[in-house]
């Protein structure tokens, strides 16, 4: 029997937009995902995600007859941790691609942020809004995002499954299928209450791009000590698994055949 890797995707970015690593992973793996996490009108996005936490940790125990390797990018990777402090009976192991657990100073700053309604300063909010938002046609939205610094280093077959997932056709108009409006809520929502988290109770790992600008070294140094976190750096930003779609699928695997030994060892 397959182990099952639950991916969750990072904001703006549907799960369908990791489809190469889905992929690769398949043969191995059985994957599951929530499309468009955020999305349900009766769990609203709030301050500190406890609806999207509310909405995984449903997903998780109603979807899949064990507990899972949770694997998610950026925000995905903080509502893995999260479900995995609340609900460890429901998860395996978790491995976060550059998702950064905040030092209580960090944590501290982002509550005072929130108060003065200054989010959208520091964090990509900021830059969402007004994003445009429709296009007469995918070639047009192709040729709108390929120019964006973000998508440069893609992969070629990552930037095409962005595309595909990420623009959908509704009554002859090209449109975002992630809401910016949703987008935009999950930034500055950001939780800054689980910095002094209890530690979890499964095997964790942290994978961060060495050039990245969110995940930081004392990110990893945080981690590693506060919830005894396997830390791994790959090549590549903040999106490296986008950009290095192989070597992150390389190095999932690597990981949970680690985890897997390590369970092995406990329950023997």
């Amino acid at each position: 029997m397959k182990e099952i890797i639950h991916f969750s995707h990072a904001n703006g970015f549907p799960a369908g937009s990791y489809r190469t690593l889905f992929d690769h992973l398949k043969d191995d793996f059985e994957i599951g995902y929530i499309d468009r996490l955020g999305h349900q009108p009766h769990l609203p996005v709030g301050d500190n995600w406890p609806n999207l936490e509310s909405e995984l940790i449903h997903y998780m125990a109603t979807t899949y007859d064990r507990p899972v390797f949770a694997v998610g990018h950026s925000l995905g990777g903080i509502l893995s941790l999260m479900v995995a402090i609340k609900r460890p009976d429901l998860v395996k192991g978790i491995i976060m691609l550059d998702s950064p657990l905040l030092t209580r100073f960090e944590a501290g700053a982002v509550q005072l942020i929130k108060r003065v309604g200054m989010m959208d300063r520091v964090t990509p909010a900021g830059r969402t809004l007004g994003r445009k938002e429709t296009w007469d046609s995918r070639a047009e939205a192709h040729e709108y995002f390929q120019d964006k610094s973000l998508f440069k280093k893609f992969d070629p077959r990552c930037f095409h499954d962005y595309i595909e997932a990420g623009i959908h056709h509704d009554n002859g108009i090209h449109k975002l299928f992630f809401d910016p409006k949703t987008e935009i809520k999950i930034y500055r929502t950001i939780p800054h209450n689980i910095s002094n988290a209890a530690p979890i109770k499964v095997p964790a790992a942290v994978v961060g791009g060495l050039e990245s600008d969110v995940f930081k070294k004392h990110h990893a140094v945080k981690m590693r000590m506060s919830h005894n976190m396997k830390v791994k750096w790959l090549p590549g930003s903040h999106m490296f698994p986008m950009e290095h779609p192989e070597l992150t699928v390389q190095t999932i695997k690597t990981l949970i055949a680690g985890m897997q030994k390590k369970l092995s060892k406990k329950s023997a």
